[in-house]
């Protein structure tokens, strides 16, 4: 059994990011639904990086710019998750466009490896609003540097955020039904059992808590109000998510839950 954890962790963190990693010998079914259970402690990973990143970088230049720090975290952020999501945005922007209220329509574009102009007006606007909430925490943090140990809600904040982001898909997965017949996300199905689901949004909650107390209530009910928009969104449009409803899920609640916590600091 602990091999076949370490297989699925591998997966989801070869599926989720771009880092190097030992190559996975065993894939399946089984292994690829278990592996979204996983997804939340990739998303930790992914902060704890940017948390080294920021701390190397602010120790060897403690006056930087906050705004040239925002966006090198960003740019590692994305790089990290390969840009998966925003592919996931883009589709998912353009197909509503261009889906004109049509189900089968939206489906067939989402399918269109190019992406339109709506579909990169929208990542520009989503890397904007992510970078400007950076940008303002950064902000914050260097400027109390001198006056206290300021650095901990801002790095803890951008720990908790992709965590967030990312337990939403299996709560978004347990909770609507799957449209393609294959598809990236039809094998993590399995792995969204109602026991895991409660155990994972427990644990993601108790998170939350514990990395930004203060900002706790408000992050919650941010992170859960635009899983239930994004849900209704999918069921309205599609009566169902797919990988890229998914991906694009994920990039506004990051973009959201930073806009959250810039505005809380």
């Amino acid at each position: 059994m602990t091999m076949i954890l370490w297989w699925a962790f591998l997966t989801s963190l070869a599926f989720l990011t771009r880092l190097p990693l030992p190559r996975i010998q065993r894939y399946d079914e089984s292994i690829a639904a278990l592996s979204v259970i996983f997804y939340p402690l990739v998303g930790a990973i992914i902060g704890v990086l940017l948390c080294l990143f920021v701390g190397v970088l602010i120790g060897f230049y403690p006056h930087a710019n906050s705004g040239l720090v925002a966006a090198l975290v960003l740019t590692l952020w994305t790089y990290l998750s390969g840009g998966l999501h925003l592919d996931g945005l883009a589709d998912s922007a353009d197909a509503w466009v261009g889906g004109l209220g049509q189900r089968d329509k939206t489906l067939a574009i989402m399918k269109d490896p190019q992406s339109g102009p709506m579909g990169v007006t929208v990542i520009v606007l989503v890397l904007l609003i992510k970078w400007a909430a950076l940008e303002a925490l950064f902000q914050a943090l260097l400027q109390s540097m001198l006056n206290g140990p300021f650095w901990w809600p801002v790095f803890a904040s951008i720990v908790i955020v992709p965590i967030l982001a990312r337990a939403v898909v299996i709560g978004v997965l347990a909770t609507t039904p799957y449209v393609r017949e294959a598809g990236l996300g039809k094998n993590l199905l399995a792995g969204v059992t109602p026991i895991r689901v409660w155990i994972t949004l427990v644990i993601v909650a108790l998170l939350t808590v514990l990395l930004v107390p203060k900002s706790a209530i408000l992050l919650l009910l941010v992170w859960l109000t635009v899983a239930a928009m994004a849900r209704a969104a999918m069921l309205k449009r599609l009566q169902g998510c797919t990988g890229d409803t998914l991906g694009a899920t994920i990039e506004l609640e990051e973009a959201i839950l930073l806009v959250a916590l810039a505005l809380a600091i």
